[in-house]
């Protein structure tokens, strides 16, 4: 299992770059026994369905991708180190791990899904709701500290440009510059209270990216920004803060967004409410959700990213638990 992490981690796949990674994994999944469906999802990359002879009652799914830079896998003691150890190169080998010993058990009705772009604007997981498949459940594997996540707050994902004149630095009333024009009307998104749930808490913005302007001594034609809200109340609340006090020199536009979700809950297994996304809401279509993941949210982006050998088989043996719980429900 750690041997498979190390290579999954050594392979870069942030967004847009997921084909090596899913080459690999379409590879060993048919080694291992499964029938693979690529599904495309642009003109370089695809989705991996790995199913049995029996219709997937219970599908797993998570991410290829991973966000930048990438980290090569190190291991010191009982912690793995790299990027996607946790988020969610770790989550694909928990789920792979446990797939392999339910069918060696004769459990034959579990698939598994992994999709590109979730850390972008999700076109895997919206692609993949139109996939020919109905499992009653859907586990999506994320870092909740092998709990099961209760509730989770929305996404939006929105690009706000501005244009301006452009001009020399040195008459700025003789044009005018995008970037102080977006500065202006961004400054206030940071103060401004969203909205609050009782469960999920607060809306938050951040502003992750700026671009924009062409040298210090020029006043910047057009400027861009991306920024994404964790919603806590629904996404048309969020619009229709966005359209208020909007100058004909911004434009906002809305590249990906997906509601809070309230997710499935099992007596037995500890619980959580996360305030990240994922790719459940826009599962829905295929079958109810739960969110499900060894490694800790509060290492996942960061450059010491890691995960504990411990998590890693407590996850395996907890998803195992999960699954026949389900299959139990489903009997019933």
């Amino acid at each position: 299992m750690i041997h498979f992490l190390e290579q999954l981690v050594n392979m870069a796949s942030p967004s847009g770059q997921e084909r090596q990674v899913g080459e690999f994994l379409a590879d060993r999944l048919q080694e291992f026994g499964f029938t693979v469906t690529r599904q495309p999802v642009d003109s370089d990359r695809f989705n991996i369905l790995a199913t049995t002879k029996h219709d997937p009652s219970i599908l797993f799914c998570t991410h290829m991708d991973t966000v930048s830079p990438v980290i090569p896998f190190k291991r010191d003691g009982a912690t793995l180190w790299g990027r996607g150890c946790c988020d969610a190169k770790g989550q694909i080998t928990v789920m792979l791990t446990a797939a392999r010993r339910l069918k060696q058990a004769g459990i034959n009705n579990i698939g598994l899904l992994f999709v590109v772009d979730e850390e972008n604007i999700s076109a895997g997981a919206k692609a993949a709701a139109t996939l020919p498949v109905s499992p009653d459940y859907i586990i999506v594997g994320e870092p909740t500290d092998n709990k099961l996540a209760t509730g989770q707050k929305g996404v939006l994902v929105c690009r706000i440009t501005a244009a301006g004149t452009g001009g020399h630095s040195s008459m700025p009333d003789q044009g005018r510059s995008a970037i102080h024009d977006l500065v202006r009307f961004l400054h206030p998104w940071l103060t401004r209270q969203w909205g609050r749930d009782p469960v999920l808490g607060q809306t938050f913005v951040n502003i992750g990216k700026i671009n924009g302007g062409t040298g210090a001594n020029i006043l910047a034609p057009q400027a861009t920004a991306m920024a994404i809200f964790r919603v806590t109340t629904s996404i048309q609340d969020i619009k229709n803060q966005l359209i208020d006090h909007v100058p004909d020199s911004i434009e906002i536009e809305i590249l990906s967004a997906s509601e809070p979700q309230t997710l499935i809950a099992l007596p037995g297994f500890d619980t959580t409410v996360v305030g990240f996304g994922t790719d459940a809401g826009y599962l829905r279509p295929l079958g109810k959700i739960l969110l499900f993941g060894p490694g800790s949210i509060t290492t996942a982006h960061r450059q010491d990213e890691h995960i504990t050998v411990e998590d890693l088989e407590t996850g395996v043996t907890l998803l195992e638990k999960i699954v026949k719980q389900l299959l139990k429900r489903i009997q019933t």
